[in-house]
């Protein structure tokens, strides 16, 4: 069962959606499943049994996964079921202050961070709705009172200002200048909320919009890019594969299924 939920109005600038992957009868059972960088964080709960990164740990029963820079090889197996709220960069910087350098390439362990027993208390109450309509209930009410209770960083504001910016195709200089704020400090402050700087985010941004392109078959897939050689050269170094190559090979079920939703949601699976 693979599923899209919306969260609640007041999350959707923070959250892009609830994401859900049940596989109980175990049909993609030892088959890899490949993600590819994602400009934005996932906070993942997991009811049954968790899967494991290809070469790394089981994935923890509560864990946050930072912005990704490169693809990633991930094992599943039977009893497999899951839920992944998909934070934008401005929803990670708001509901997880200052731990963008901390997950970024890194699958965190919640339990770490929030502490062992409000870890626990969010999977059981997930765990108890079971169903996913229920889940994403109890995640909305989750994720507000986490709202409520976390002081939004002052610098915030200034921070969504420029990775608008930043989306137009605006230079880091420019936008510095339009926003009145030193590049140094505007560097620090996606280095500590996001994980990456402004151009490292550019970069992410602009094979996001690629590799959705490449998937839907619609969309320029050569947006952003100075030329076909340049979006060679970054699918290489962040994919380890060629556009062509991928187009002939297709997309994932997972894939297939993620980028048939409405609206202009991330590629998160390859």
């Amino acid at each position: 069962m693979f599923l899209v939920l919306a969260p609640c109005p007041a999350l959707a600038p923070y959250v892009n959606g609830y994401w859900f992957v049940q596989d109980l009868e175990g049909v993609y059972e030892g088959q890899p499943i490949e993600t590819c960088p994602y400009p934005g964080a996932v906070l993942s709960v997991n009811f049954g049994r968790p899967n494991a990164m290809e070469g790394g740990p089981t994935v923890p029963k509560v864990s946050l996964l930072g912005f990704q820079s490169n693809s990633r090889r991930w094992r599943s197996w039977s009893d497999t079921y899951f839920v992944m709220a998909m934070l934008s960069g401005i929803g990670l910087a708001r509901l997880f202050p200052g731990i963008g350098a901390d997950c970024k390439d890194r699958l965190m362990d919640l339990a770490a961070y929030l502490g062992d027993g409000r870890a626990c208390s969010l999977a059981a109450d997930l765990s108890a709705a079971w169903a996913p309509r229920r889940i994403a209930g109890q995640l909305d009410a989750w994720l507000l009172r986490r709202l409520d209770a976390t002081r939004a960083p002052i610098e915030l504001p200034t921070l969504a200002a420029a990775h608008a910016l930043l989306r137009q195709g605006r230079q880091v200089q420019d936008i510095a200048r339009l926003i009145a704020v030193n590049r140094r400090q505007l560097h620090r402050w996606f280095e500590r909320h996001l994980g990456v700087g402004p151009k490292q985010l550019m970069d992410l941004e602009r094979l996001q919009s690629s590799i959705q392109a490449v998937q839907r078959g619609d969309g320029d897939a050569l947006s952003g890019y100075s030329d076909q050689a340049h979006q060679i050269r970054n699918w290489r170094r962040r994919l380890a594969q060629t556009p062509g190559g991928y187009a002939r090979g297709g997309p994932s079920p997972l894939a297939e299924y993620f980028g048939r939703q409405p609206g202009e949601g991330p590629a998160f699976y390859l």
